[in-house]
């Protein structure tokens, strides 16, 4: 559903619109960060949590929002001055509203994930993605530009804020005791400096794109970074939901979260990495079926990028292990020296426009692939080339086909003389046959596992209606 309100938006949009909520979406979303202290992870993370634990921290979560949305409106001038875009003053001042909105609802949601509920999570998700994809779609058609963005954000925020206070059992009562804050403080906020940490990190691209080279470059940039988020969040993240909560469970027995967290990774890269390799292969046709002429030059920037979602689909669940076993300060610790290097990167790659950054990024990203995984895989002693061995065939059975792919997507327009469609749709069904294929030929207890998980989650829904 996300995937097509960004073609249709990217359809009724300039590359520019994108840009400029890009450029305050870098310090939006930054300040999201702190809107949260990092209480509802230490919330989940806790196996004993009283009523004094959660309306401290409800409390706090909403001092903390109204003082954000106050710092951001203060700020607003001096964002748009920094970009030397004067439009972004009155964008930035109405997307503040947000901190405090979100604020309301954060303790319920961590309660509803701690609880493991994602039935009500992702009822209230998907109303809230429908909402904000309808409001920005009608705002697109009549002609209100990035403001269609903003309010795609303001209306999903809100509509999940509601949904999560109405839906949720538990109301905050006046109650606030420091003792038990301290106790939920002293494991979020070092779980907060690692995510501000890995924001600015991960976003610091956003940034010197917007700052240097402008916002029709940072559109091209960004539309094909949400691309490539899409298998990031609704693969990785949605498990990753599920996992953290599952992991603190039994985090000390090391040899259940050994084998739950290989499990889960693995059908993680059964399913991103296809996805990644195919797009890849597939982009060119995929750009300017689904989004435009207009937008052929995020082409390169998505075969580029397509390394890091693949690569990211994995290490993101390092996070799992160092939250569930409560390392939080050394998860802080490691995501200072990641900033380190794609900082680095990211300004090298800058020389070279959008496309330099992409292939920074990229290379950074590799750079600190085996570093993370050793450090994280030290609380739960687990081997790291014995974690690489469990993706071999998913990697040769991506990898051929890749392959397959190719050469049909060539064989098809040379010979057949097809437009990008046909191209398109034949390289989708041609790619998941030979995926499958392989998969079949040389890990069948792979593809086995994923059936009985779906035939699990079939009777348990039969359960439930």
């Amino acid at each position: 559903m996300g995937f097509g309100v960004v073609v249709v938006l990217a359809r009724l949009l300039k590359p520019s619109d994108f840009g400029l909520m890009a450029m305050a979406a870098v310090f939006s979303n930054m300040f999201i960060l702190l809107n949260d202290l990092g209480l509802s992870s230490a919330i989940i993370q806790k196996q004993d949590v009283t009523e004094e634990h959660l309306s401290s921290a409800f409390w706090v979560n909403l001092l903390e929002g109204i003082l954000v949305t106050a710092i951001f409106l203060a700020l607003a001038p001096l964002i748009a001055r920094f970009y030397s875009k004067t439009a972004l003053t009155a964008i930035i001042m109405a997307l503040s509203v947000m901190f405090t909105v979100s604020s309301v609802g954060m303790i319920q949601s961590a309660l509803f994930t701690k609880r493991m509920d994602f039935r009500m999570l992702a009822i209230v998700e998907i109303a809230a993605s429908i909402s904000g994809g309808a409001v920005a779609i009608v705002s697109a058609a009549r002609g209100f530009g990035v403001w269609s963005l903003v309010a795609q954000t303001l209306a999903a925020s809100s509509v999940m804020t509601v949904l999560l206070f109405t839906l949720s059992s538990w109301k905050p009562k006046l109650i606030f005791r420091w003792h038990p804050l301290r106790e939920l403080l002293s494991y979020g906020l070092h779980l907060l400096g690692f995510n501000f940490v890995n924001y600015f990190s991960r976003n610091l691209d956003n940034l010197l794109i917007g700052k240097f080279l402008g916002a029709r470059q940072l559109g091209f940039y960004d539309i094909a970074y949400r691309l490539l988020l899409f298998p990031l969040q609704n693969v990785s993240g949605v498990l990753g939901r599920v996992m953290f909560p599952a992991l603190s469970l039994v985090q000390d027995d090391k040899e259940a979260v050994r084998s739950a967290y290989i499990r889960a990774t693995r059908y993680i890269g059964t399913i991103t990495f296809p996805l990644m390799a195919g797009l890849a292969v597939l982009a060119p046709q995929l750009v300017r079926v689904a989004l435009g002429s207009k937008w052929e030059r995020s082409i390169f920037l998505i075969q580029v990028l397509s390394t890091v979602g693949l690569v990211q689909s994995i290490t993101t669940t390092r996070g799992w292990i160092f939250m569930s076993q409560g390392k939080t300060k050394a998860l802080f610790r490691f995501g200072l020296c990641v900033a380190a290097v794609y900082s680095g990167a990211f300004l090298i790659g800058l020389h070279w426009n959008v496309e330099g950054v992409a292939v920074a990024y990229s290379v950074a990203v590799l750079l600190v692939l085996y570093p993370g995984f050793a450090i994280a895989f030290r609380f739960i002693d687990l081997p790291f080339w014995h974690f690489v061995r469990q993706f071999v065939t998913i990697a040769l059975a991506s990898g051929g086909m890749a392959l397959v792919i190719l050469g049909t997507r060539v064989l098809v327009e040379k010979a057949f003389n097809l437009g990008d469609l046909p191209v398109l749709v034949i390289g989708i069904i041609v790619g998941a046959a030979v995926y499958l294929g392989i998969l079949l030929l040389i890990d069948r207890k792979l593809l086995k596992g994923l059936v009985e998980i779906v035939r699990d989650l079939k009777k348990s829904e039969e359960l439930v209606v």
